[in-house]
């Protein structure tokens, strides 16, 4: 698999904007899977460090730390992925250990594949995609910046979808050559 940016299994601190669901959710498997604890920066969660804007703060920016965004609204994942690279942070990939990507498959910076989900070989997914549990992204599928596969989405075989689209939980993308 090329991953255009990657520090799987790193011991740093990571930093997640976005403590609702899927934030809270992100952290639990990053730590599982040797992250360490994440702090949050979030507009209206309690507990978290500071409010999405505050990712500058030096006490929380440390060159090369860690910086997931898990935020719904795709437009704004993207847009605040390119902030936190700008600004110093690492906008890795990462991808559950109970996940199986194809080792041909190229994922962006900032994309996130979680449990069950599959990815398929000469997949392409763009800067900041979610492939949630269990949703399928099949071979020489590309996805564009921003898409969420919702869990139990489908895109089908060389099928694309548009930048920040979602794909709904039980809904089909059909490979091109399919008739509708």
């Amino acid at each position: 698999m090329q991953v255009l940016f990657s520090v799987r299994g790193s011991h740093r601190r990571p930093l997640i904007l976005g403590k609702g669901g899927f934030g809270r959710q992100l952290a639990d498997w990053l730590e599982e899977d040797g992250w360490g604890s994440a702090e949050f920066l979030d507009d209206n969660a309690p507990g978290c460090a500071g409010a999405l804007r505050d990712y500058a703060d030096p006490a929380l920016l440390k060159p090369g730390r860690p910086a997931f965004v898990a935020l719904g609204d795709n437009e704004l994942r993207v847009a605040l992925l390119q902030k936190l690279a700008a600004a110093g942070y690492e906008t890795p990939v990462y991808i559950s250990d109970a996940a199986s990507v194809s080792p041909s498959a190229v994922l962006e910076p900032g994309c996130v594949v979680l449990p069950q989900a599959y990815v398929g070989a000469g997949a392409h997914l763009g800067a900041g995609c979610i492939v949630n549990g269990g949703a399928i992204v099949d071979h020489d599928a590309v996805l564009g910046r921003g898409v969420h596969v919702a869990p139990g989405g489908i895109v089908k075989a060389g099928a694309e979808v548009t930048a920040f689209a979602k794909v709904d939980s039980g809904e089909i993308i059909r490979s091109p050559w399919e008739k509708g």
